[in-house]
């Protein structure tokens, strides 16, 4: 188990790393537009991926768990079927991106041949989590997320011919696809001639489908106040200021990636089960253990990147982005007041208070939103950012409330 974990901590490490290193050669050797378009492109295939997914994983994760093992197959050929059928629905009306100029036309092809691998590896690595194989989906997240980085870098250093976006696009696919393969040699081991003699079950899809609307409306909400900054900018100021902000953004989430991987993974599953258990001492410890390593580390994180961002930039040597290095401070409060949330969250979901998650989701989003519309054609960049901290500290204070209200064993 101890390998197993630090094998799985290791990968999701170099995973971030890569990610890093890629944003900052991004912003050094290419056009700031160019990284403006990569952000859109980002962003829009991860809403994108949640439209195509549902979260219907969450429902049939559980339904696999309580399957027997000859069962497995046809309930994830079951999920399949309603992937195609979302496939026939979103990817028709994710058109409107590029008819409304948001991204241009020339970029469409890319733009779908990488959300369906995306998303086909996507929901891989759910299904490899489900049935408890980490260590293989976190080496197919490492290679889809991760490796190929590393081939964009060195090839486009040594071949500057090449720092252009359908070079770097073209590794990405190719690490998804390699990635893709990896998922389904470890799935192919499963008893799928069972699956061939039991029907679709449409009736379970719809019971399905029902059970992951909640959580779709949660998630995309989220998407939607975490992204919408950057589409209001895309459509007031342009692909370069996409680019300054993407760059920034980019920077400011390595602090919610190391804190949620770090703090939130490790100990909400014991939060969880020290709830369901009733043991009020065990869930008092994890707790204090939550809040403590989510504000500890998001104050020492958020200090390190303040104090680092100026030699990132001297680095860079790119003055377009050392102009609006201001907005960076705002970026990186948004991420610590969206870190801290995570305590009350989890407070709101051991309790099952998924009604209070998804309404404060919506309403935070509007407010991003609505925030985005005031401010960005007056501040740009500025604008955006102060408008996501305004709908993140909503979401803080909202949550905080709301877990404060529903409290039952404390």
């Amino acid at each position: 188990m101890w390998r197993t974990g630090t094998c799985n901590v290791t990968l999701r490490g170099l995973t971030q790393l890569s990610k890093f290193l890629l944003l900052v050669f991004l912003a050094r050797h290419f056009e700031v537009a160019e990284v403006g378009i990569w952000g859109l492109i980002n962003i829009t295939i991860a809403i994108g991926l949640y439209l195509l997914s549902s979260d219907f994983h969450i429902f049939n994760s559980r339904e696999i768990l309580a399957a027997t093992p000859e069962r497995r197959p046809a309930l994830i050929r079951n999920q399949l079927v309603y992937h195609l059928c979302a496939y026939a629905v979103v990817l028709p009306a994710l058109l409107l991106i590029f008819a409304g100029g948001v991204i241009p036309w020339k970029y469409v092809g890319w733009f779908y041949l990488l959300l369906v691998l995306e998303h086909a590896s996507h929901e891989s690595v759910q299904l490899l989590v489900t049935l408890s194989r980490s260590t293989a989906a976190n080496l197919v997240i490492f290679i889809r997320s991760g490796m190929w980085a590393w081939l964009v870098i060195a090839t486009a250093w040594v071949l500057p011919d090449l720092r252009h976006l359908p070079f770097v696009w073209t590794c990405w696919a190719a690490g998804a696809v390699v990635g893709l393969a990896i998922a389904v040699s470890h799935l192919r081991t499963l008893p799928w001639d069972a699956a061939r003699k039991q029907p679709v079950d449409f009736a379970w899809i719809r019971r399905g489908m029902k059970t992951a609307l909640p959580f779709l409306m949660a998630t995309l909400s989220f998407q939607l106040l975490n992204y919408a900054d950057r589409y209001f900018l895309q459509h007031f100021h342009g692909e370069e200021a996409v680019g300054v902000y993407t760059f920034f953004a980019g920077m400011a989430n390595v602090i919610h990636v190391i804190v949620f991987t770090g703090v939130c993974q490790v100990l909400f599953p014991r939060l969880i089960s020290s709830y369901q258990m009733r043991a009020v001492e065990d869930y008092q410890r994890n707790r204090r253990s939550l809040v403590r390593g989510v504000v500890g580390l998001s104050v020492v994180l958020a200090a390190a990147a303040l104090f680092l961002i100026r030699p990132v930039l001297s680095l860079l040597d790119r003055p377009e982005y050392a102009a609006e290095a201001d907005v960076f401070n705002i970026m990186v409060a948004s991420v610590v007041a969206l870190c801290l949330s995570y305590v009350p969250h989890y407070a709101l979901f051991v309790r099952r208070r998924d009604g209070a998650i998804i309404s404060v989701g919506i309403v935070a989003m509007v407010v991003a939103i609505a925030g985005n519309g005031l401010l960005v054609p007056r501040m740009g960049l500025t604008g955006a950012a102060w408008a996501t901290l305004g709908a993140m500290s909503l979401l803080l204070v909202s949550k905080s409330v709301a877990a404060w209200y529903y409290r039952d064993v404390e």
